[in-house]
């Protein structure tokens, strides 16, 4: 019979022995995982604090989070990516690299990082392991992934302006150049705290911008090569013409001859000009030739709060080039008036202006004014021929002592008729004229889109000018006159304001009839201007734009894995 001690010996202890396995599979696995999740950190360059509870097999980690914000523009590093991943620039010789870890996306990037806090995980398994994400501008983020070449997705922004958190994770806001692949997108609001959540990632490939690239907030206006549309020289060639080298601006205003304009536009004039709008407009401006060079452009620059001056020739500036430049995807401070974006949804131009004026005929208007009555006229013509052959006839019977008299009276008469008829004829033209003008002025009004049309037809025959020409060429060349000359830029201003005017006070008057028909085509330019505007509230990149905007507005910091 075995005794005590053998029972203890052979079944005791084997049991107590299996009673401790778990404790020490529990100690080993925590360990093993411990020095998998230091050693994944270490290869990704994450510093953090990591201790462990062997009992239990849970592994505490504290691991700081970034708020981060882009480089200068100018550091070699700022258009570079982070190509190398774990174990090849991060890990080991404490370089840049990408981090593989979950919510470690911006590493792809070279970032100016400060600590903000520390951010604690609980984990189990070292899969489990993820970084936190950094904290960064929102505006900031799409500003410089724009300047890296990232294209909007209109969907994308809708949707998030729409439904703000609530927008399902993977939706696209930024593609790759071309539109290829992802470049920022929603993400899991695992590690959000309430704050817009996103991804961001990006390929070397996509690498082809530099600091010669137009960045955000930028517009780039092209100066008139050989073969390029001059806008401002065909104006001052036709107006020297007509006034002798003295243009309709010096007649009006006294601003600046032809030699001192000429002269001032000459310096630089192959080398495009780039400026910088904000939201009070234009903030910096140079020449690409000479980035040192600062132009100072008064006359487009916003007046002092003090000042009585109420120029708009900066304004519309602001206004025309942020439309130009909208719709190829860039992004914008100044902010297009809600009242000049439903002006250029109105029809705010009669159609038998645009007949007087001499850019559409009566065939391709609907009827306007009244016709005239020419048998009326023919009546009274013949009237007058038969009295004259009448009296005529009369002198004939008379005795030939009285018939020189009476041909000398009856020719008196004929000149004093003849004169009488000729002031007649004239009160009578202009009361048709005035009547023809206050029926043109209550014709039917024509979208902007059909009067930059056939504004432009009528200019590109008035310079002779390839019909091949597009409006957006003489947008810009508008905007590079409106640089170079300030009283191109106050003609321009003027224009617009009166149309601003006419079509927020219920139509077209006679004196804004007049100043359309003097500066015609300072009329036809101003038009392309609302076409433009018009074009990008219907576009999609113009409404990408907006919806953009509008989500930089809402959310100032996100967070981005």
């Amino acid at each position: 019979m075995p005794s005590a001690v053998d029972i203890i010996t052979y079944i005791g202890i084997p049991l107590a022995v299996l009673g401790v396995l778990p404790t020490i599979y529990t100690c080993l696995k925590s360990f093993l995982t411990l020095r998998a999740i230091t050693r994944t950190l270490h290869r990704n360059g994450v510093v953090a604090l990591t201790r462990s509870s062997l009992l239990s097999g849970i592994v505490e980690i504290e691991i700081p989070r970034k708020s981060i914000s882009p480089l200068d523009r100018h550091d070699p590093e700022y258009f570079a990516s982070n190509d190398t991943w774990m174990g090849k620039g991060r890990g080991g010789g404490g370089g840049k690299g990408r981090s593989t870890l979950r919510g470690g996306g911006w590493t792809a990037f070279n970032w100016r990082e400060m600590s903000i806090g520390v951010k604690s995980y609980r984990v189990q398994y070292h899969d489990e392991l993820a970084q936190p994400q950094a904290e960064i501008e929102f505006e900031a983020l799409v500003a410089f992934l724009l300047d890296r070449g990232a294209v909007p997705s209109k969907d994308g922004w809708a949707g998030l302006r729409s439904k703000g958190l609530w927008t399902p994770a993977g939706t696209r806001l930024l593609g790759g150049p071309g539109g290829e692949g992802e470049v920022l997108w929603v993400a899991m609001s695992d590690d959000s705290d309430g704050i817009l959540s996103l991804g961001v990632g990006w390929k070397k490939g996509w690498d082809s911008r530099g600091m010669d690239s137009l960045p955000p907030y930028w517009i780039r206006v092209r100066a008139p090569g050989a073969r390029d549309v001059d806008v401002l020289g065909k104006l001052e060639e036709m107006e020297g013409a007509k006034g002798d080298g003295v243009t309709a601006v010096d007649k009006k205003g006294g601003f600046l001859d032809d030699d001192s304009a000429a002269s001032d536009r000459d310096v630089g004039l192959k080398s495009p000009v780039r400026l910088r709008i904000g939201t009070a407009g234009i903030q910096d401006a140079y020449r690409e030739d000479d980035a040192k060079r600062k132009l100072t452009l008064t006359h487009l620059r916003p007046p002092p709060p003090s000042s009585s001056h109420e120029a708009t020739d900066g304004f519309w500036f602001s206004c025309a080039a942020t439309a130009f430049e909208a719709p190829q995807g860039g992004l914008w401070s100044f902010s297009i008036p809600e009242d000049v974006l439903a002006l250029t949804r109105q029809d705010t131009v009669p159609c038998g202006v645009m007949v007087l004026i001499g850019t559409m005929t009566d065939d391709e208007v609907p009827t306007w004014r009244t016709p005239y009555d020419h048998q009326t006229e023919q009546f009274e013509k013949q009237v007058k021929f038969m009295d004259q052959s009448r009296r005529m006839l009369e002198e004939q019977r008379l005795p030939p002592d009285q018939r020189a008299a009476a041909r000398q009276k009856r020719m008196e008469q004929d000149a004093i008729d003849f004169h009488n008829e000729t002031r007649r004829r004239r009160m009578k033209e202009d009361q048709r004229r005035e009547s023809e003008i206050l029926e043109a002025l209550q014709s039917q009004k024509l979208p902007i889109a059909r009067v930059a049309e056939k504004n432009h037809e009528w200019l590109l025959k008035k310079f002779e000018l390839s019909m091949e020409t597009p409006i957006l060429v003489l947008v810009e060349q508008t905007l590079y006159g409106m640089v170079q000359d300030p009283p191109f830029a106050r003609r321009m201003s003027i224009m617009l304001d009166l149309w601003r005017r006419w079509g927020s006070s219920g139509g077209m008057t006679k004196s804004h009839y007049l100043a359309v028909r003097e500066d015609q085509v300072i009329f036809a330019l101003a038009s392309f201007v609302f076409f433009v505007i018009r074009s990008m509230v219907s576009e999609p990149m113009g409404s990408v734009a907006g919806d953009l905007q509008e989500c930089l507005r809402m959310w100032k910091k996100v967070r981005l894995g």
